[in-house]
C-alpha cells in the first residue's frame, strides 16, 4: 500500500507507541487522510468496533499481534490493514528507486549490526541514514532523497510485509517473543518474512553458524551464506576474509566475540556495494558500542562490570560469557518467557570460569533448577536472590572471595512487569553498580 492509497480515507491507528506516533505525524502533516483516530487496546471492545464502523484502513503498530483474535476479525471483515514499516518499503520501492534499503534483524546483535554498517557507510562519505528500531522512525525519511537507507527490522514489524529491503541480513534465531507470536515456530517465520518479498538478484544474507537461521531459510531466494571459510569469516578473536586477516577485537571498542560473527555479514554487505573494505574496517576502530549490550560500566576492587542487559535469551547470556576470560559471576532471570536454560547450564558446568550464577525474578527458580540439575563444579556457587540490588552484591561479594574479575548482567529473559524496558532495566543494574563505589 502507497501513501496515495490513504488519501481522503478514514484511518486507524492501533497503538500509539514510538511508531505509531511517527505514522500519525506523517500523515496529518501531509494532509493525506481524510480522519484519523487511534485505538489502543486499554480503550475497550465498545470503542475498538465503534471505530471499525467509520474506518477504511487500519494502520497496526508493532506492539499489536497479527495473531490477535480483534486483529484477524479486521481482516475478515475486508478492511485493509498496513504498517508504518510496510508503508515506508513499498514508498521506497515505487517513489524512491533511486534508494537502496538494507534491513538488518536476528534475535540478538541487530542494533549493534546495524550500527556499525550505518558508522562505516557514513565515514565512507555515502549519502546514507538510519531508521527503524534505531535511529529516525523509517517513515520520517520519506521526504528527504538518500542513496541508502540502512534500518533495523523487529520480527513485529517483518511479520507481515508485502515489500522487502533490496539487501536483508539476519544475524541468528533464537526463541524470543513466543507470546507474540503465539510460538516460536511463528516467530522464526514472521522474522525470515523480512526477505520473503525480495526481486530476483536482491541479496539475503545468513549466518552460517547458527542452525535455526539455516533450516527455516531453507527454500528462500537469494540466499547467501556469511562467516563460511572462502569470505568474511570469525575465528575467536579475529575477523577473516578467506585467509586474509581483517581485524582483531582487541583493536575495536567492541566486546562480545559474537560481534564479529555479525560484523562477517556487514562486512559482506560494504564488499557487495562495493565500498573500501579496508577504510570501512579503519573507522570501526572509532565505533563506540551501544549503551546495554555488553556494556562495561565500572571497576570496583579490581572486578569490572559489565551490562548486558539487552540479552533476552539464554543464548544471548551463553555469547556474553564467551566473551571474556576472566573468572566471573553471571546475573540471570527476567519473566518467564518459555525458555529453556539446559544449554544454559551446561554451558557452565563445562566452563570453570563461571564461578558464581545469581538467579533472580519470575524465572529465576527455573534458571536455578537447570543450573542444580547440570551444573555439579565444587568450586561454583548459586545464588537466589530476591532483588536485582541483592543479586548484585551477592555476585560481587561472592566473586571477590574466589579471586574473580568479571561480573555479567545478562538477563536471558524480558524485562516487563519489572521493569519498562530493557533501557530502564540496564540503568538499575548501572545505578546499582555506582552505589558499590561509595
Amino acid at each position: 500500500m502507497l501513501l496515495n492509497d490513504l488519501k481522503d480515507k478514514n484511518i486507524m491507528i492501533w497503538g500509539l507507541g514510538a511508531e505509531g506516533a511517527s505514522v500519525k505525524t506523517y500523515l496529518e502533516n501531509h494532509q493525506l487522510p481524510k480522519n484519523v483516530s487511534v485505538y489502543e487496546d486499554k480503550d475497550g471492545a465498545d470503542r475498538f468496533e465503534e471505530l471499525l464502523k467509520q474506518t477504511d484502513v487500519v494502520i497496526r503498530s508493532p506492539g499489536v499481534s497479527i495473531y490477535k483474535d480483534e486483529y484477524q476479525k479486521i481482516r475478515h471483515k475486508g478492511i485493509k490493514t498496513t504498517s508504518s514499516s510496510d508503508l515506508f518499503l513499498s514508498e521506497m520501492r515505487v517513489n524512491h528507486p533511486q534508494t537502496k534499503v538494507i534491513g538488518i534483524s536476528g534475535s540478538k546483535g541487530k542494533s549493534t549490526s546495524v550500527s556499525m554498517l550505518y558508522h562505516m557507510m557514513r565515514s565512507l562519505g555515502c549519502n546514507v541514514a538510519l531508521g527503524g528500531n534505531i535511529g529516525k522512525p523509517l517513515i520520517e525519511l520519506l521526504d528527504k532523497e538518500y542513496d541508502y537507507i540502512v534500518g533495523e527490522f523487529s520480527s513485529y514489524q517483518a511479520s507481515d510485509l508485502t515489500t522487502s529491503p533490496h539487501i536483508v541480513m539476519f544475524t541468528n534465531l533464537f526463541s524470543v517473543h513466543t507470546d507474540w507470536h503465539r510460538g516460536h515456530v511463528n516467530y522464526c517465520q514472521d522474522k525470515l518474512h523480512l526477505a520473503h518479498n525480495q526481486k530476483v538478484g536482491e541479496m539475503c544474507l545468513i549466518n552460517e553458524r547458527n542452525e535455526q537461521l539455516k533450516a527455516y531459510s531453507q527454500g528462500m531466494s537469494n540466499v547467501r551464506l556469511y562467516n563460511v571459510d572462502d569470505s568474511f569469516h570469525a575465528e575467536g578473536r579475529e575477523l577473516f576474509n578467506g585467509q586474509k586477516l581483517v581485524v582483531n577485537i582487541g583493536d575495536l571498542k567492541i566486546s562480545g566475540n559474537h560481534n564479529l560473527d555479525n560484523l562477517a555479514g556487514v562486512m559482506e554487505i560494504i564488499q557487495a556495494l562495493g565500498l573500501d573494505v579496508e577504510q570501512a574496517v579503519e573507522s570501526l576502530k572509532d565505533f563506540e558500542p551501544l549503551p546495554h549490550r555488553l556494556q562495561k560500566v565500572a571497576t570496583i576492587d579490581d572486578v569490572l562490570f559489565i551490562n548486558d542487559s539487552i540479552s533476552t535469551a539464554p543464548e544471548a547470556a551463553i555469547g556474553g560469557m564467551k566473551s571474556f576470560d576472566d573468572d566471573m559471576a553471571i546475573i540471570s532471570g527476567g519473566i518467564e518467557n518459555q525458555q529453556d536454560y539446559t544449554e544454559y547450564a551446561k554451558f557452565i558446568q563445562d566452563n570453570p570460569k563461571v564461578k558464581v550464577a545469581v538467579t533472580l525474578f519470575q524465572c529465576g527458580s527455573q534458571i536455578a533448577e537447570a543450573i542444580r540439575k547440570y551444573v555439579t563444579r565444587k568450586d561454583f556457587v548459586l545464588i537466589e536472590a530476591e532483588n536485582l540490588k541483592q543479586g548484585v552484591e551477592a555476585a560481587f561479594n561472592n566473586l571477590k572471595a574466589c579471586g574473580g574479575t568479571l561480573v555479567l548482567f545478562s538477563p536471558t529473559a524480558p524485562s516487563f512487569g519489572y521493569y519498562k524496558n530493557f533501557m530502564e532495566r540496564g540503568q538499575d543494574f548501572i545505578n546499582i553498580v555506582k552505589g558499590l563505589e561509595k
